[in-house]
């Protein structure tokens, strides 16, 4: 079974060439002024597969869910991994899935993103929505030169 080797939440992720571009990564909290509202938020995904699953195509999926566990949005994709022959028998091909969805914030609260391969559950990465405080985000001035 694929293995999830890592995951996480930017503003933006793109996945070409094996190199992944990541726009302020690292996001685990939204701050939103009202609800409902909508976010675009960008997942980058490290899949491990074996020699065996490779060649052949998988389903990849992530599902974005509210604290009850209504799927609210979801991203699907098939990807292909190919064994590298360079690579030791023992080791597991790495592909990068990346997936950028606008999702729905009907409310504050808890929300999940669960990235399945195969309809099986490889991991889940946690994201909170929490009311923005009021008035604008103080923002300080450059000190004067002496």
């Amino acid at each position: 079974m694929p293995t999830l080797a890592y995951a996480v939440l930017a503003d933006f992720v793109r996945a070409e060439g094996g190199l992944a571009h990541l726009i302020a990564a690292g996001i685990d909290t939204v701050g939103a002024r009202q609800v409902p509202t909508g976010q675009n938020l960008g997942l980058l995904a490290g899949v491990r597969f074996t020699r065996a699953e490779c060649g052949r195509p998988h389903r990849f999926e992530v599902l974005f869910s509210d604290e009850d566990g209504a799927v609210l949005t979801r991203g699907t994709g098939i990807i292909v991994p190919e064994w590298d022959k360079d690579l030791p028998v023992h080791w597991g091909r790495a592909m990068q899935a990346a997936v950028n969805l606008g999702v729905p914030l009907p409310r504050y609260g808890l929300y999940q993103f669960s990235i399945m391969v195969d309809d099986q559950e490889l991991g889940t990465l946690h994201l909170r929505v929490i009311p923005y405080p009021d008035g604008e985000p103080e923002v300080e001035a450059p000190a004067e030169p002496e």
